[in-house]
């Protein structure tokens, strides 16, 4: 018999396309664990599970290619027999984790979804399920666990078992269809287009990798403790607003803050699901929606309830999906616009029926050690315990593990500044941790510190040029170099400036904005023991062509855009071109001691971090 094909939703269109670009990955798993902790029957714990199955059809939906693109089918129902695994400790179950959560589906004309069942030497065990993204979401894993515990539950105590089907996903498909032919969608249509006029710039938080097309990726969790959180729910009583909202308001000052971006783009999943129905209804309902953030001179708690305002306007509209947007945006714009941000935010407030299941059970997500952003900060409690996990899934490419920590501890510094004062300016708020503070202005500032006086500073860095060539030197907004590149890029400049005639003890006077061309030519003057004479840019003019008279320098290194502040003098221009000509490897010139005192009054540098703090 033919079965019946239907088009994609849009929230499954979205997940089609990223699984095709990152084939062959986990990236679109969705994987948890139940443990009952108690002697299980497994021969009805396994049909709990057929059962569920048979009431639920995203579960026996079903993929193919046809000439017009992915069209999926429901399968009819048939009785499954799952994996069964004797366990002895949780290293054991890990395992389980590790191969299900990692597993690649084919998702053509596939079942999505796998279970195994695992069971201690006591009796007691649980399942370990993962499903795949395009038949599942978050708030669906949480209807899975809920459904199967209860079932069981019945099944146990030698209950009926009601025969009705659960609400069909099919019901949604067809909703979907009606939505997209209807006013309400151009009226979504045009919100969206509306706010997104303009594409503000993506909001990255910085690191010392590049970003890659890798989407491995790793998971750090903390637990936020009911203490912290019963602060922070009576702070969202006391302002109605609700904790999404406060937490969206936190993440937003340090993503703008790190990224020098005040007009930019969070991701956040919404439920997607407008009906109690569609609420009961397993399948993909979840989609992103791109959350524009302004951050403003205001007070925290005047910007979180703007934040509250705007998202209460963003759900009316909730429906148009993020990929139709962006098709909109490629349109008008050309297919430059990039995904308008890499960096998403997740509140779940789904939770698992653990106080209310006659079964004493525990339940968990896993993570698929894959992403697509650079990084996810997930929020949830699934077991009701009133901690709040969170979660901070990074590309491995892109951040280290100790990135992470800096990040939460920076989070965490800023809601105890809320907390402490709600009235306070956005601008006042604290990025840095006291701790790092401390650093900054204490143990990176210790000149006292004993350093070998026979070398001067430009032979101490080639020797970490040495040491550590592929590292990452130096960061300035979207562009890095390593220390390899640094130490080349200055020696050619190094060259150029002694074919221009300067030597040691020669004065060289920059006029630049900061940027790495400008660290560039510090190290290069500092190469050849010439002295480097910094000039703010924010002077006078008339103050800026008296410091030049009095300096009298050999050369000046000057922005581009600020050659109308100078006469005569030669120069050499930010940024640096027609540099290849020149070798790019260490010069060999001595430098006298008395070159080395002269220089080392206009740069610092700490010789137990081995960092350089330029007097610019």
């Amino acid at each position: 018999m033919a079965k019946n094909m239907y088009a994609l939703t849009n929230p499954q269109k979205s997940i089609w396309q990223t699984g095709e670009f990152y084939k062959g990955t986990s990236i679109e798993n969705i994987s948890g664990r139940a443990t009952i902790l108690e002697k299980v029957d497994f021969k009805k714990f396994e049909k709990a599970i057929n059962i569920f199955i048979e009431k639920n059809d995203s579960f026996r939906l079903r993929f193919t290619l046809e000439k017009d693109g992915p069209k999926q089918y429901v399968e009819d129902y048939k009785e499954f027999s799952f994996e069964k695994i004797k366990v002895s400790s949780e290293k054991d179950v890990k395992k389980i984790e590790d191969a299900l959560s990692n597993y690649v589906f084919d998702v053509l004309n596939s079942y999505l979804f796998k279970f195994v069942l695992y069971k201690f030497e006591d009796g007691h065990g649980g399942f370990v399920i993962t499903m795949h993204h395009l038949i599942s979401d978050a708030w669906t894993s949480g209807i899975v666990i809920s459904e199967i515990i209860n079932i069981y539950d019945a099944l146990k105590n030698n209950e009926k078992i009601q025969d009705e089907k659960a609400p069909s996903y099919i019901d949604y498909i067809e909703a979907e269809k009606e939505y997209q032919n209807s006013e309400k969608f151009t009226k979504d249509k045009e919100f969206w287009n509306d706010l997104f006029k303009t594409i503000p710039e993506v909001a990255t938080i910085p690191s010392s990798n590049p970003s890659s097309l890798s989407c491995k990726a790793k998971r750090k969790q903390f637990v936020l403790n009911k203490g912290l959180m019963d602060l922070i729910h009576d702070f969202c009583k006391a302002h109605k607003v609700s904790e999404f909202n406060f937490f969206m308001g936190i993440l937003s000052i340090y993503l703008g803050r790190v990224s020098l971006l005040e007009d930019f783009v969070i991701g956040t999943p919404i439920l997607n699901r407008s009906n109690f129905k569609e609420k009961h209804t397993t399948g993909m309902f979840i989609s992103v929606v791109p959350f524009r953030i302004s951050l403003e001179n205001a007070s925290f708690v005047n910007f979180i309830s703007k934040i509250s305002k705007d998202f209460m306007s963003i759900f009316r509209h909730q429906k148009y999906s993020y990929q139709t947007l962006l098709e909109d945006l490629r349109k008008e714009h050309g297919n430059t616009v990039p995904n308008l941000y890499n960096v998403m935010f997740s509140y779940q407030n789904m939770r698992s029926n653990k106080q209310t299941a006659r079964t004493n059970y525990e339940s968990k997500w896993l993570f698929c050690n894959n992403i697509s952003d650079d990084l996810e900060v997930h929020m949830y409690d699934i077991n009701d315990t009133g901690n709040i996990l969170m979660a901070y899934d990074f590309k491995t490419d892109k951040y280290q593990m100790e990135d992470i920590y800096s990040i939460h501890e920076r989070i965490l510094n800023i809601i105890n500044q809320v907390l402490e004062d709600s009235e306070i300016n956005l601008n006042d708020i604290e990025i840095v941790t006291p701790d790092e503070k401390n650093k900054i202005l204490y143990q990176f500032n210790d000149t006292k510190t004993d350093y070998p006086k026979d070398k001067t500073i430009a032979q101490i860095f080639e020797e970490q040029v040495e040491l550590n060539p592929n590292k990452t030197a130096i960061i300035f907004e979207d562009k890095l170099l390593t220390y390899k590149e640094l130490n080349e890029k200055s020696n050619k400049l190094a060259r150029y400036l002694q074919e221009q005639g300067v030597k040691c003890q020669d004065k060289v006077l920059i006029l630049a904005d900061k940027s790495i061309d400008l660290y560039v030519s510090i190290i290069a003057i500092l190469k050849l023991g010439a002295l480097y004479v910094p000039v703010d840019i924010e002077y006078p003019q008339e103050r800026i062509k008296i410091i030049i008279e009095d300096c009298k320098p050999k050369i000046i290194i000057v922005d581009e855009k600020y050659r109308n502040l100078i006469s005569d003098q030669k120069q050499c221009t930010i940024p640096l071109h027609n540099l290849n000509k020149y070798s790019n490897t260490n010069l060999q010139n001595p430098i006298t001691s008395r070159a080395r005192g002269l220089y080392n009054l206009y740069f610092r540098f700490n010789w137990k971090t081995k960092r350089c703090y330029c007097s610019s």
